[in-house]
């Protein structure tokens, strides 16, 4: 008996220090990594999503406005095959109110996406079967791209070389994420972009785009979850816009809620001060998605004002981590940006 508790204890501490390590490894600090540190079902919303996720919506915004909290599971370029195995993933931890889902990747093709793709997400996410099913659809859609597998399941093969290049930054959190949100010297820039318009035609969605899209409504069918999926406003390329619509075609047959930013009369950005590049939004263009949006989700969905309570005090300390370095990367105090923009 003593031998088996001495071996369940070397292995719970192995366990700890091979995790521990790993996080010092592993150089990507994605949204999904902070996911995990939520204290269980304190989520009240999920944005699942690439980088126009984490871009556009600031959480500590939100949360300052209204109370409601919300949790980022989302990367760059993050193939939209990887959706539903983060949503079963987040179903582990939390129970939102609703989940957020942005389509924008929907209309990539499925073996456009390479290693680093797959491995922002996944690697992001901790070890279960979850995981391994997504890895295993992720490496099915990318073909060709199978060399070295075992390294996408096992992540601590390809970073236990990194040892001889650690710095500080391995050893810290990312100062430029804010429960999520992305906040850094390029998201204050402003790259004038020409206006963009929304084509009224449609063009049909790969095939295999929409079984994948399919199998996540299925999902989402099953489970009784509360989805609203969204398009994030930004120009889009290829007619990719086309074949967006005959995905709003199909969510709304399937009787999906979604919202097109590209297409509200009553939400606008500036093209040409609200972008730092063709796709993302600065930080003036997502306050102003921020505010339109999280009153959007305020009074269409039952989400409880958590700003009096101590379990939540985390949010304001990043809250006010937010403001400090917006004015720091400005010049100008939050508050006063936010009274313009809201007068």
């Amino acid at each position: 008996m003593k031998k088996l508790c001495k071996i369940f204890i070397f292995l719970f501490i192995f366990c700890i220090l091979w995790n521990c390590i790993f996080k010092i490894l592993w150089l990507e600090k994605t949204p999904i990594k902070y996911f995990y540190d939520e204290p269980k079902n304190s989520l009240d919303v999920v944005y699942v999503g690439s980088s126009n996720a984490y871009a556009h919506f600031n959480t500590t915004l939100a949360y300052h406005l209204y109370g409601f909290t919300t949790g980022m599971l989302s990367a760059d370029s993050q193939p939209f095959a990887v959706v539903k195995y983060l949503i079963k993933e987040s179903e582990k931890y939390q129970k939102p109110n609703l989940y957020v889902i942005d389509i924008a990747k929907l209309v990539d093709d499925l073996d456009s996406f390479g290693e680093g793709d797959i491995r922002k997400s996944t690697d992001s996410m901790k070890f279960s079967k979850n995981r391994n099913d997504a890895i295993d659809e992720l490496l099915h859609y990318s073909k060709g791209k199978k060399d070295d597998c075992v390294n996408y399941y096992f992540s601590f093969l390809t970073y236990h070389n990194r040892w001889k290049n650690l710095s500080s930054q391995n050893f810290i959190g990312d100062n430029h994420l804010y429960k999520g949100y992305l906040l850094f010297d390029a998201t204050v820039q402003q790259e004038p972009q020409q206006n963009y318009k929304w084509s009224v035609n449609t063009i049909k969605l790969q095939k295999e785009n929409k079984k994948v899209l399919m199998n996540l409504i299925d999902y989402i069918q099953l489970e009784k979850l509360n989805t609203l999926f969204v398009i994030p406003i930004r120009t889009f390329q290829n007619k990719d816009d086309e074949r967006l619509n005959d995905a709003i075609s199909i969510l709304k047959k399937e009787k999906m809620n979604v919202i097109n930013f590209n297409d509200l009369k009553d939400f606008t950005v500036d093209f040409n001060k609200d972008f730092y590049n063709f796709a993302h939004l600065n930080v003036y263009g997502s306050t102003k998605y921020t505010i339109y949006f999280s009153n959007y989700l305020k009074e269409n969905y039952s989400l409880k004002d958590r700003r009096n309570s101590k379990i939540y005090r985390s949010w304001d300390r990043e809250y006010e981590r937010f403001k400090t370095t917006f004015k720091e990367l400005t010049n100008i105090k939050f508050e006063q940006y936010l009274s313009q923009i809201k007068s």
